[in-house]
């Protein structure tokens, strides 16, 4: 998603002929697919799975009455249906059926309660949508180009409002996310644009015909702090030992070491995703290097 800023003139709205309420609403989403926020009904769909759950029970209880009554049966013909399905499929006579018929009825719910089940397994897995989309939405709500306040039915609180940003439905889930990089990442394309905006960065720019305003894509922002990133894990290593190289007492390097220790596990949890394990990994690793460095340089001048 583009982070977005001042408005474009009445001219450039590419929404300018949808009407206030479910046709402009859509049409947002449409080009800001992270606005694409819906309720999952985990409960309905819960209790849907519950009742035909129930249903096949039922079926499966009658399906295994019938099985035995027809194996038991005086006919040879009805009780061979259980051991060679072209008898079950081609029964003599229309009141022989009723296995047939049965079996017929389950394998057509069992395929819709299948297909319902991972519906559900789908759902339960998409991802709730980040709280700057779901805020864009709220205060999209609240503009003037869409009303405001323009929806008067029940599901006009699902996404909540700015005044009680935490009153939306709690079962919402985004049909594109945003994509989650490091907290660095994240505080440049949130925090870290609403400032921008705020101190007035975009007004050289001019608003997209697209959106109706003016966008950053977060995809060049990252590739920005990608850059930031890559140059600081650079210069970490090389300032760690120049700055030990100048230092001669032990205690001052030990103290050094141990610094740049808390500075490259700090730059882990902010410029990457790295677990604690390897965090532990890494700054053991970058200790043990510059330790051997400055060994083999004591080792040298000596």
């Amino acid at each position: 998603m583009a982070n977005e800023g001042a408005k474009a003139p009445p001219a450039a709205t590419p929404l300018q002929g949808l009407i206030p309420g479910y046709p402009k609403l859509s049409g947002r989403m449409g080009i800001v697919p992270e606005m694409a926020i819906f309720r999952r009904f985990g409960t309905l769909n819960a209790q849907m799975l519950l009742y035909m759950q129930s249903e096949l029970i039922h079926l499966e209880e009658e399906l295994r009455e019938l099985e035995l009554e027809d194996s038991r049966s005086k006919q040879p013909y009805k009780s061979k249906y259980s051991r060679d399905c072209f008898f079950l499929y081609n029964p003599t006579t229309k009141g022989d059926d009723r296995q047939l018929r049965l079996v017929l009825k389950i394998k057509a719910k069992l395929k819709e309660y299948n297909k319902a089940l991972k519906l559900q397994s789908a759902l339960t897995s998409m991802p709730e949508p980040s709280k700057y989309d779901l805020k864009y939405l709220q205060g999209y709500m609240e503009t003037r180009e869409m009303g405001p306040f323009i929806m008067t039915g029940p599901d006009a609180d699902i996404w909540g409002s700015l005044d009680e940003p935490k009153s939306h439905a709690p079962d919402l889930v985004a049909l594109q996310p945003r994509h989650t990089e490091d907290p660095f990442s994240n505080w440049v394309t949130g925090t870290g644009m609403k400032i921008f905006f705020w101190c007035g960065g975009h007004r050289r720019r001019e608003p997209s015909p697209v959106h109706g305003m003016v966008v950053y894509s977060n995809s060049k922002l990252l590739r920005i702090t990608y850059w930031i990133t890559s140059t600081l894990a650079s210069l970490l290593p090389v300032s760690s030992i120049i700055i030990l190289y100048r230092v001669r007492s032990m205690l001052a390097r030990l103290t050094v070491i141990a610094g740049f220790n808390v500075i490259i596990s700090l730059c882990l949890l902010g410029f990457t995703n790295a677990r604690r394990s390897e965090i532990f990994a890494v700054t053991a690793a970058c200790s043990g290097g510059i330790r051997r460095s400055q060994w083999n340089e004591r080792d040298n001048r000596k």
